[in-house]
This record gives C-alpha cells, structure tokens and sequence, in this order.
C-alpha cells in the first residue's frame, strides 16, 4: 500500500490536464488514476443499488407501518359500520382493509427520518488531527507517491484541484483497486 495524493476536480478537461502534468513530471501512467466518483448514496455497492444495505431514515419505518395498520383499521372498521345500509356487511371489512393499507403507508412515512445530507460531518482525527469528512463527488485524479519529493511535486501539480486529499491504497494498471468511497478522505486543502 503506498501513499496516493488525490485532487477532485469538477471538470474532466481541468483533471485530464492535471494528468498530462504529472506524467510529464515522472510520474508513471500505471501509478495514476483517473475516474468520476458519484455522489454519496449512488455508488452501486449492493446488487439494488445505493451503498448501504438500508437507508438510514427506513430504519423505524416498519414499527410505523404496522401501528399505522392497528390505527387504520379500527377507523376504517368504524367508517365501514357507517356504510352498513348501503354495502352490508362488506363495509366494515372493506373500510378495515382500506384503513390498514392507508394506516400502514402514513405510519411508515411519519417514522421514516431522512437525514440531513448536507450535514456530513466534519471531525478531526483523534490520531492525527487531519480534517476527516465525506468525499464529494467529481473527477478523482491519484498519484501514488514514494518520496516526499514525490509528495511535494504532486501537491503542486495537483494544486488546481477543488479540493486535494491524501489517501493509502494500491493503484495499479492506472486504477486505484482499493478504492472505497465510503470511506472518509483525509483532506489536505
């Protein structure tokens, strides 16, 4: 695992440009990478898509449902006897089974709790203290760097970027293989 100096760039000409630098520097192409990283929750990661296995704001959704359900039918049950003359005694089954389905689709949506996606937290790392958040989607360009000779000379050509991070991993045949984007980047500027 080496080192890796990363700038995200908004546009793929800027980071392409960015590119041709680095190689022109010395940097060896099967030790670069370029590639667009989508926005948090589009990643893909799981066979239905998304990056988690569920979504945080679904997580009450299913006690809501079913207490929405219990509410539902006894208020359909009871506009249900009000339909008696007309619907017989299919009203009161046909208004619990519609104030179920009602009932469980409220009682869902009122449980679920979205959170705030702007609000990705910025923390400092206990260890240290570099400025750990959520990467942001755009143009990724890695360089695996050796030396802080290295390190120094792609921080200048990276410089451009809209934001430059510093990262561990392995990049090979110009692609970064263990690339996670959950996982938070430690940014230098």
């Amino acid at each position: 695992m080496k080192t890796l100096i990363v700038g995200r760039y908004d546009q793929l000409a800027e980071a392409e440009n960015a590119s041709r630098k680095l190689l022109r520097a010395g940097f060896p192409a099967h030790e670069t990478s370029l590639f667009y990283l989508n926005p948090q929750g589009q990643h893909a990661l799981h066979p239905v898509g998304g990056d988690e296995d569920e979504s945080a704001g679904t997580h009450e959704a299913s006690s809501g449902a079913v207490r929405g359900a219990v509410g539902g039918i006894g208020a359909g049950t009871l506009v249900g006897v009000a339909t008696l003359p007309v619907l017989g005694p299919a009203g009161p089954l046909l208004g619990a089974a519609v104030g179920a389905y009602a009932g469980s689709l409220v009682g869902a949506l009122n449980k679920m709790d979205e959170p705030d996606a702007q609000a990705g937290p910025v923390r400092a790392s206990n260890e240290t203290g570099a400025n750990v958040q959520p990467r942001k989607s755009g143009v990724m360009l890695a360089v695996a760097v050796a030396t802080p000779t290295e390190r120094e000379n792609a921080l200048e050509i990276l410089a451009r970027a809209q934001q430059v991070e510093e990262a561990a991993g392995v990049v090979q045949n110009g692609e970064w293989v263990d690339f996670d984007p959950l996982v938070p980047c430690n940014v230098i500027r």
